[in-house]
C-alpha cells in the first residue's frame, strides 16, 4: 500500500530561460519589461531576475549551440501576473517595437479571469502579461454569464 503523497505546493519559485544573446535578453527583461538584474552567476552563464515573489533565470547557451523551433520547445507559454493600465501597457510594447501575438484579451488563469497580452521575447519564448482582474469590460447574454458561475458538468 503506497502513502499519501506528502508534498504540498504553494507556488513557483524560479523559472529558466534558455537565451541566445544575452545583451538583447537583458535589454528586453530590464528595459522593456522593468524587471531587475538581482544576480550573475558567471559561471554558469546565469543570469536571475527578479519577477515579484519570483525569479526568472536566463541560461545563456553555448556558442555554436541553437534553440529548437517553437514548435519543438517544451513549453508553450509563460504567464507572468502585471499590473497597469493595459492601453499604456500595449503602448510600451508597441514604441519599444515588441511583437504581440494576441490581445489584450480576456483569459482565465489561476487568478479567475484577466486581461492578457502574449508577447514574444528576443529567442522567440512567448510571454503572456495578465492581470488579475478584467480591464475591459466582458459582454455576455445572461445565459453565458449565468453558465461561468458555476463549474462545467462532467
Amino acid at each position: 500500500m503506497k502513502t499519501p503523497c506528502p508534498i504540498q505546493f504553494h507556488g513557483l519559485d524560479h523559472l529558466v530561460l534558455k537565451v541566445t544573446d544575452i545583451t538583447q535578453s537583458l535589454r528586453f527583461y530590464t528595459e522593456i519589461l522593468g524587471l531587475t538584474l538581482e544576480r550573475i552567476i558567471e559561471d554558469l552563464q546565469i543570469y536571475q531576475l527578479r519577477c515579484g515573489r519570483n525569479l526568472i533565470d536566463l541560461r545563456v547557451l553555448p556558442a555554436g549551440k541553437r534553440l529548437a523551433s517553437q514548435e519543438e520547445r517544451g513549453v508553450d507559454h509563460l504567464c507572468l501576473l502585471v499590473h497597469g493600465d493595459f492601453n499604456a501597457i500595449v503602448a510600451h510594447l508597441r514604441a519599444w517595437d515588441v511583437p504581440i501575438t494576441l490581445g489584450p484579451i480576456e483569459l482565465y488563469g489561476a487568478t479567475g479571469f484577466g486581461t492578457s497580452v502574449y508577447v514574444l521575447d528576443p529567442d522567440g519564448h512567448t510571454l503572456e502579461l495578465k492581470a488579475d482582474y478584467a480591464e475591459y469590460p466582458v459582454r455576455s447574454s445572461a445565459h453565458e454569464a449565468m453558465a461561468g458561475l458555476t463549474r462545467p458538468t462532467t
